[in-house]
C-alpha cells in the first residue's frame, strides 16, 4: 500500500490530462499516416487459370502491408483509449461503467474493439458487436488521372502512380454471415470521434 493506493497484480497509475492529450495526440498521428498514400515500391503475382502468372509492380504508393499496418495500429489503440477513458472516468466520479455504456450505444466503437481484437489474436471467441467482423483484403483504385506512365513486358505490368493522392485505398469488413458492412480505415476515423465524444461526456 502507498499513499492509500494498492497495487493488486500492476501498478496503479493516476490518470493526468496531460495523459488524456498524449493519447489523443496519437491517435490524431496514427489517423494522418492512414492518409498518407505516398510510398515506394510494392509486388506482387498472379496467376491465371491457365497457368500463366504475371507479376505486377507498383511504385508511388504504400504497399498493401503498409496501409494495412497503418489501419490496424489505429484500431489497437482505439481499443487502448478505452481504458484510458475508464480510469479518467472514475477519477472523475463517474465511473467505468459510462465508458462501457456509451461504446456499446455507438455503431462504430465496438466493431472497431472487434477488429483490434482480431489484429491481435487472429480470431474471436467473443464478439462486442455480435457480428464477429473481419477484413478481406486491402484494395487500391487508381484513377487514370493519378497514373504517371504504364509499362507492359511479357509477364510484368510496371505502374507508376505520380499523384498518390488521387487513389482510393479501402479495407473491406465483413461480418460472419460473408456480408459487406464497411471499410476498416472509416470506421477507424468515426471511432476517433466517438471517443472525442466519450471523453466530453466524461469533463462535463
Amino acid at each position: 500500500m502507498t499513499n492509500g493506493i494498492v497495487s493488486l497484480g500492476r501498478a496503479k497509475f493516476s490518470m493526468t490530462g496531460a495523459k488524456i492529450t498524449e493519447l489523443f495526440e496519437r491517435l490524431a498521428r496514427l489517423s494522418n499516416t492512414i492518409k498518407q498514400k505516398e510510398g515506394y515500391t510494392s509486388s506482387w503475382t498472379y496467376a491465371f487459370p491457365d497457368g500463366e502468372t504475371h507479376r505486377y509492380v507498383l511504385t508511388g504508393l504504400k504497399s498493401h502491408a503498409e496501409m494495412k499496418d497503418a489501419a490496424l495500429n489505429l484500431l489497437i489503440w482505439i481499443w487502448c483509449a478505452k481504458d484510458y477513458l475508464k480510469e479518467l472516468a472514475e477519477m472523475n466520479g463517474k465511473g467505468g461503467a459510462l465508458v462501457e455504456e456509451a461504446i456499446d450505444n455507438d455503431a462504430d466503437l465496438p466493431i472497431c474493439l472487434d477488429l483490434a481484437n482480431v489484429a491481435k489474436h487472429a480470431d474471436l471467441k467473443w464478439s462486442r458487436s455480435g457480428l464477429f467482423p473481419y477484413f478481406a483484403d486491402i484494395s487500391f483504385e487508381i484513377p487514370q488521372e493519378a497514373i504517371g506512365s504504364i509499362t507492359f513486358t511479357a509477364y510484368e505490368v510496371q505502374t507508376n502512380v505520380a499523384d498518390p493522392k488521387l487513389a482510393i485505398v479501402t479495407l473491406p469488413v465483413f461480418d460472419q454471415a460473408g456480408n459487406k458492412i464497411g471499410d476498416g480505415f472509416a470506421y477507424a476515423e468515426r471511432g476517433i470521434t466517438a471517443l472525442e465524444q466519450i471523453l466530453h461526456k466524461i469533463e462535463k
